[in-house]
């Protein structure tokens, strides 16, 4: 008991020392400053120096650490703050500064055990510190968005990226993105609604994972595909019209069921022959579409004949001969 009198009584002698010796040191310094004739206050340097000594007396020490970074980082945006109003208030260059000191206090406060609460804080301040940067820096020209998407998914993964909330995940995430194309879309060319193209690609995300091992199946795959062509097919007809660019969505979707139905059960010389006739069907109609008159599928084709040829020659056939032999 007597040990712990003692310990508080040398603590409040330091705190007492420290208060009493910094206040006397920073008034030393303004006299010196304003005694000089010196019109700039530039004893805010040395007083912030020397504001550290009763702060760390004070609150160093494990309880005490979080008051410490609130306290310590108030004191250094005070001061930049002060520096910024005296030398060029026109311009709030503090800003920069002080968005890196306050994540001393938040990680203090919620960045070790509180990771969901640390995530909320820290994504407001930073959207906080984009919008005020946009403003400031081009007010006419609005990009704080961009970043802002990018920070969306920090707390949305934090809260919803684990194995019992992965679909809320997907469904989020696939209508931040869409939200966020629709409105880049708006912004800069909203007489060409491109982000259309965008929705079906980026909604297979929740669908595939809601549909989990099923996606796998043939006839989820017939539908899937079906439904991406009818998609591309309709877009291609009332809104992006002329050129039938819709067969190359259809190209490309056209593999999945091809993947599932042949290449995934093992019969890889009928997806090898399958997949070569789709690529020369491609290949005749962007020759018929684009430059009748000049023949040049017949080049592609040609090299797509040896896909289908070597999987017969080097594959089929040494299976055939490996199954008589046994």
């Amino acid at each position: 008991m007597l040990n712990t009198n003692n310990t508080l009584k040398s603590r409040r002698y330091s705190i007492g020392f420290s208060l009493v010796g910094s206040l006397i040191t920073i008034l030393f310094f303004a006299f010196i400053n304003f005694s000089t004739g010196v019109s700039f206050p530039w004893f805010i340097f040395p007083a912030y120096a020397v504001l550290w000594w009763p702060l760390m007396t004070i609150f160093i020490g494990k309880r005490s650490m979080k008051m410490f970074s609130l306290i310590g980082s108030f004191v250094t945006i005070a001061l930049l703050v002060m520096i910024n109003y005296l030398t060029s208030w026109n311009y709030p260059w503090f800003l920069f500064p002080s968005f890196a000191i306050l994540w001393w206090p938040i990680a203090a406060l919620f960045g070790f055990k509180r990771n969901k609460v640390f995530s909320i804080i820290g994504s407001i301040v930073l959207i906080t510190f984009f919008i005020l940067t946009n403003y400031v820096t081009s007010p006419s020209e609005i990009w704080f968005y961009y970043p802002i998407f990018v920070i969306i998914w920090w707390p949305l993964s934090v809260f919803f990226s684990g194995p019992s909330t992965i679909k809320v995940y997907s469904v989020l995430g696939a209508l931040i993105i869409i939200s966020f194309l629709t409105l880049e879309n708006m912004i800069k060319s909203p007489y060409c609604p491109w982000a259309l193209l965008t929705y079906f690609p980026v909604l297979m995300w929740p669908v595939g994972v809601l549909l989990g091992r099923r996606l796998g199946k043939l006839s989820i795959a017939l539908l899937g595909c079906f439904f991406g062509i009818i998609y591309y097919t309709v877009l291609n007809i009332y809104v992006f019209e002329g050129f039938p660019w819709a067969i190359f969505p259809a190209y490309a979707l056209l593999w999945w069921p091809l993947a599932i139905a042949f290449a995934k059960r093992g019969r890889h010389l009928v997806f090898s022959v399958s997949g070569a006739l789709l690529s020369a069907a491609l290949f005749i109609a962007v020759n018929i579409i684009t430059t009748p008159h000049n023949i040049w599928a017949v080049y592609p084709i040609f090299a797509l004949i040896w896909w289908p040829l070597s999987i017969y020659y080097f594959v089929y056939s040494n299976q055939k001969v490996n199954s008589i032999k046994n």
